[in-house]
């Protein structure tokens, strides 16, 4: 895939800065401190979330970043905002897209999925991760900080395989297909299975093993759903017969409240002429001992001994007050006395009659209460031992009634049916199982066959990988690239293992880098980014045989992709040391006074 950065732009609030870098091969020169690793940092921050890449304060403090980039011959603009979560890409002619960076709904792509889909880079999926930019650009970025260190910036080896597999187009689409049948089988040969258990199921309920046992069975079964309907009937008619005579029972209850209630009425009005003839008794009473009382000693007004020289009886000596009780009682009197007592004896005789009369009508009234409760006991006592098991049983006739009836439409609907059922669905579930077995088969040929087209591609690798350390110094006698994790092995020591870091590392790295891209050349569908940019790559790099032809190798190869040839689009390199006689580098120099972001280095840097 072709892909060359044509130029970048950093925005803040005072200078929008721009540089180009429109050539085959761009050598940004300059001392440390001059922004080399910054600016390479913002070309990648433009489009990619990538969590390896250090956000450095030069960046922070830009608006905006924009990279211009030709991928495929089409010319994009890439701009983001670094404290913002979108990435915008614009095309000649055609309106901006806004892109997020993540997104929850699958049907709306991110950046990173548009991104991919301009390098012509499958969504491939592999324990649990999908294939993003951020696995992409390790392969197209050598850090300064980690490439004579760790491969690939310390990308784990299940993210290579991931992104190797993505970029020389192993798309997977015979598995993916063997994988979608093989699911869809798996699928219906558990509906069919779960028909099955649901016919063998019925079968078991029904207890049959033949058309004819079921036949019986559903003989026996309307005979006995006849039986429970005449059963439910006999209950309904003598739940309705019992359920009158509860009413009846209820009614007569309710009639015993009218006696009841005038008896009450009865011993109210007789306690209350006891009552009046009481008082009548009390006041009668009164008069005859007020008529029986001796004439009093003194005065009832002024309460003085009364002294009745001079003066009438009936007149108080002190206060002159008639007291007509004073006066001298006669015949008239004797006559008023024996009347008074007449007439509480006849009071008396009467409250003794009106208590009587009054007790017979409590009494009368307490027994129609009695009568009243019996009665309602009478009811409920029915209702409790006749009527509610009448109900109840009259329910379980009509429960097992409605089960046998579904129970006969069943099998009357299933006798001819059910058991050759049960050998179709068998048969299907036969057919399915032989189904998955061959499915099952061809997913794992299609991996084997993957697998075997992997190994041929690593194998291809490799021979490549090894011509160009061979090429680099006769000390790499043996260079290959390892089947797990693409790591590669010169001299029989892993990438990952040696344990002296420095350009030996860098150098091995960058051959790794390039003979892929080589390899994607000859892979038809292959879409390996032919974009290389290299940070510091001389960096580190004595005066030695060995190291200036180490030099030598790493500039030839730079201007060979300056010169048009070979299988990198584009390289873009930072170093601090100028490149020398090649020629066909557009050099893009810097200084500490003069960084690669106007105004934004650190004068500490």
């Amino acid at each position: 895939m072709q892909v060359v950065v044509e130029s970048q732009e950093c925005e803040t609030a005072e200078r929008v800065s721009r540089r180009s870098l429109a050539s085959l091969w761009a050598a940004v020169v300059g001392e440390s401190g001059s922004g080399k690793s910054t600016g390479f940092e913002a070309m990648f921050l433009a489009w990619c979330p990538a969590p390896f890449l250090k956000t450095m304060p030069a960046i922070k403090a830009c608006t905006r970043i924009t990279t211009t980039m030709s991928i495929g011959g089409t010319r994009w603009r890439i701009t983001r905002n670094p404290t913002s979560s979108g990435i915008t890409f614009e095309r000649a002619g055609e309106p901006p897209m806004r892109l997020p960076l993540a997104s929850r709904d699958p049907e709306r792509p991110t950046a990173s999925r548009f991104m991919l889909d301009l390098l012509g880079i499958p969504a491939l999926h592999q324990g649990g991760k999908t294939l993003g930019t951020e696995y992409i650009v390790p392969f197209m970025y050598v850090r300064q900080a980690s490439a004579g260190a760790t491969y690939l910036g310390g990308m784990k080896p299940e993210l290579r395989e991931l992104a190797v597999r993505g970029m020389l187009g192993l798309h997977e689409d015979d598995i993916d297909a063997a994988r979608d049948v093989l699911r869809d089988l798996r699928r219906d040969l558990t509906k069919a299975r779960r028909a099955l258990a649901g016919f063998e199921a019925l079968r078991a309920q029904f207890g049959f093993s033949t058309p004819e046992e079921l036949a019986q069975r559903r003989d026996q079964v309307e005979q006995e759903l006849a039986k429970s309907r005449d059963a439910a009937a006999k209950s309904a008619l003598e739940l309705g017969v019992a359920n009158e005579r509860l009413q009846k029972l209820r009614e007569a209850a309710r009639t015993a409240h009218i006696p009841a209630d005038a008896a009450d009425r009865a011993a109210d009005e007789a306690e209350r002429h006891l009552r009046e003839a009481l008082r009548r008794l009390g006041e009668t009473e009164g008069r005859l001992a007020e008529l029986r009382s001796p004439s009093p000693t003194s005065c009832p007004a002024c309460r003085q001994q009364l002294r009745t020289a001079g003066l009438p009886e009936h007149l108080c000596p002190l206060c002159k007050e008639e007291d007509p009780r004073r006066s001298r009682r006669g015949p008239q009197d004797d006559e008023r006395i024996r009347a008074a007592a007449e007439a509480v004896k006849d009071a008396k005789e009467r409250c003794d009659l009106l208590r009587e009369k009054a007790a017979r009508a409590r009494q009368a009234a307490a027994e129609a209460t009695r009568a009243v409760r019996r009665a309602y006991l009478t009811a409920e006592e029915y209702a409790a031992r006749t009527v509610e098991p009448l109900r109840l049983a009259t329910v379980d006739s009509e429960k097992r009634v409605r089960e046998l009836a579904v129970l006969a439409e069943q099998l009357g609907e299933r006798t001819d049916e059910l058991v050759g059922a049960i050998a179709a669905q068998n048969r299907t579930v036969e057919r399915l199982e032989t189904a998955v077995r061959g499915a099952t088969q061809t997913l794992a040929d299609a991996q084997s066959q993957a697998r075997t087209r992997l190994a041929e591609l690593v194998k291809a690798w490799s021979l490549l990988f090894a011509r160009r350390m061979a090429a680099a110094g006769a000390q790499w006698r043996h260079a290959h690239i390892a089947q797990e994790g693409f790591t590669p092995v010169v001299n029989g020591e892993s990438f990952d293992q040696v344990s002296v870091a420095g350009s030996t590392l860098a150098l091995v790295e960058l051959n790794a880098l390039v003979s892929l891209r080589e390899l994607g050349e000859q892979v038809v569908g292959s879409s390996v980014p032919g974009l290389l940019v290299v940070d510091a790559a001389l960096a580190g790099l004595s005066d030695t045989t060995a190291d200036v032809g180490v030099r030598d190798y790493l500039l030839g190869l730079f201007a060979q992709t300056a010169a048009g040839s070979g299988p990198l689009s584009q390289v873009i390199t930072a170093t601090q040391e100028a490149v020398g006689s090649h020629q066909g580098a557009r050099t893009i120099a810097l200084s500490r006074s003069e960084p690669y972001i106007p105004d934004l280095v650190l004068p500490d840097a």
